[in-house]
């Protein structure tokens, strides 16, 4: 008995499932099958044609645009077009003259976007101005534009390197003396606008230097002066050597550094993985030169280095004759030698002999000397820190990615790679660490909200000139719809309205589980004696009643067949 309940619920459930999907299908045709709903639709599918079609124009429609810049060189335009699509501007290039559009409404925007960056910056051509002198021009005004040229020259030739995104030259070049010593030599102010977040090299100044000094007869080197657009003197002359030197020695310093930490990255990203390493050395480095000059004395090794005899001997002949007579004086010494001669050979000497003899030995002692040049540039001391980021594992009671510090043996074999690639020297007072810890995992910026982004406001400016349009054209068309879809006058109430008769062979059929609203639909034909419409006009009951009657008295057969089928569906169900 119980299943057989059970069964007959399942089925009542279908039925009134299906009983209320045909209830909904009638609803729909009967508001469909509704005269002034037909009559409706073409107004309506007319109105939502113009409003389809008034956004299409809307959004398809182009803005008015405007030249930006003319008779610009054609690597100025690409540079120009780039920074606007950059900057989110709707740029194009007019297809005739090729001349860069923007929208009237980002014209102003455009432009100053463009001097932040120091677009356009293409020069004149310093040299074009001396065609266009005239006749009869003084000299010192010719001196003056032939000056200015070559300042405007110097400007765009420094223009050219990259990092320089304008320039300005300023030439000092005195009047010839007929006197030599009272020409001055000639000077140079070089101003350089640099591009946000660059620098320029020292090579690059020294470059600047020479191209400015070599273009001018007579300018030596250290006459040029550079600055940037910050007031920073880049060129400095040999009066602040000491300036230089420190400044080479940081140079020299912090690239000594950025070594080391590419070295360090380098070998532990593999091991950990890329980005999950960070690394910083700083190096302590003595700058300080000596020199030792040191000559050693080898008392056991000597040589013989140079050795002079010399030997002198004189022999004179005993005076003879009266003193003081001419025949006393003794004569030349080539006659003295024969004389002498003669004497030995008869067996008498010279009465009287001087002998001497010199001896002179040099020698050279062993010595060594050695000079020691210690280098500059030693590091003293090397300080490390290595982070590493922890790894994340899933924590299977939460489904979620924990953070865990690295083991020491992990740690350990990290340190030990390390010291052995930056030469980690103990006895020195070299200083690593390596140590973990949790990273950000993302870098949080600025939020802008979705009704200040720049389509919602051109959404909403579109949006508004629709709702303008949609109510001027309702505001007139309305009142002619009123007439159309609204009947001018319903009658008193309980008035009978008067049509054609239809046919009285025409049948209802009327289905299981079917309302009465949609019985009264199917009652309801296109052209009847009493408009069933009365009954939302009656105001009263006794109104409705009546209007009831006039109904069933018209059409007594099918309201009968109606009760007939609802106490059948009534009985079924129970």
């Amino acid at each position: 008995m119980s299943e057989a309940v059970d069964v007959r619920g399942g089925e009542n459930a279908v039925v009134t499932a299906e009983t209320g999907t045909r209830n909904m299908v009638s609803t729909v045709r009967r508001f469909f099958a509704e005269p002034s709903v037909q009559r409706s639709i073409p107004t309506a599918a007319a109105a939502l044609v113009v409003f389809f079609g008034l956004i299409a124009y809307l959004f398809l429609q182009q803005p008015e645009r405007t030249t930006l810049y003319a008779s610009l060189p054609e690597n100025e335009k690409a540079r120009i077009v780039d920074a606007l699509k950059n900057a989110s501007v709707d740029v194009a290039l007019d297809p005739s003259s090729g001349e860069v559009m923007v929208p009237t409404n980002d014209f102003h925007r455009s432009r100053i976007l463009l001097a932040a960056q120091g677009l356009p910056a293409s020069m004149p051509d310093g040299y074009k101005q001396l065609d266009d002198m005239p006749m009869g021009t003084s000299r010192s005004v010719e001196n003056m534009r032939l000056k200015h040229s070559q300042e405007i020259e110097l400007a765009r030739s420094v223009s050219e390197i990259d990092a320089i995104v304008s320039t300005r030259v300023h030439l000092a070049i005195p009047e010839k003396s007929v006197f030599v010593r009272n020409n001055p030599e000639p000077t140079a102010s070089v101003m350089v606008q640099m591009a946000n977040g660059r620098v320029l090299g020292s090579q690059q100044v020294d470059a600047i230097v020479h191209l400015v000094s070599s273009s001018v007869p007579g300018m030596p080197k250290q006459n040029v002066t550079i600055i940037d657009q910050n007031g920073t003197l880049l060129s400095q002359g040999s009066a602040d050597m000491a300036g230089r030197l420190s400044d080479d020695q940081l140079e020299y310093r912090m690239r000594l550094e950025n070594i080391y930490r590419t070295r360090i990255v380098s070998l532990v990203t593999p091991i950990v993985g890329a980005g999950n390493v960070n690394a910083q050395v700083n190096l302590d480095i003595d700058f300080t030169r000596s020199e030792l000059t040191e000559e050693k004395v080898d008392p056991q090794g000597n040589a013989l280095r140079s050795e002079q005899l010399s030997s002198d001997e004189t022999t004179e002949r005993r005076a003879r004759g009266i003193p003081g007579a001419v025949a006393n004086t003794p004569p030349a010494e080539a006659e003295l030698a024969q004389i002498n001669e003669q004497q030995e050979e008869e067996g008498g000497g010279p009465s009287t002999r001087s002998k001497s003899t010199n001896e002179v030995r040099n020698y050279e002692v062993s010595r060594v000397i050695s000079t020691t040049q210690n280098p500059s540039n030693q590091i003293a001391r090397v300080f490390a820190s290595v982070l590493v980021r922890d790894t994340e594992t899933l924590n299977p009671e939460t489904g979620l990615m924990e953070s865990q510090p690295l083991g020491q043996e992990k740690l350990d074999e990290i340190r030990e790679l390390v010291r052995n690639a930056i030469g980690i020297d103990d006895e020195r007072g070299d200083n690593l660490t390596v140590s973990s810890a949790p990273f950000v995992a993302a870098v949080e910026g600025e939020r802008v909200e979705w009704y200040e982004q720049p389509w919602f406001n051109e959404v909403s400016q579109q949006i508004s000139t629709i709702l303008i349009l949609a109510i001027v054209a309702l505001g007139v068309i309305r009142p002619l719809l009123n007439r159309i879809l609204v009947p001018v006058s319903a009658g008193e109430p309980g008035l009978v309205v008067v049509g054609e008769q239809e046919d009285e062979s025409e049948s209802v059929e009327v289905s299981e589980g079917e309302s009465l609203e949609d019985i009264k639909a199917k009652l309801r034909p296109k052209k009847q004696s009493i408009s069933t419409d009365l009954l939302d006009t009656a105001n009263t009951y006794d109104d409705k009643v009546a209007v009831i009657r006039l109904i069933v008295g018209e059409e007594s057969g099918r309201v009968s067949n109606v009760f007939r089928a609802m106490m059948r569906s009534e009985v079924s169900s129970e």
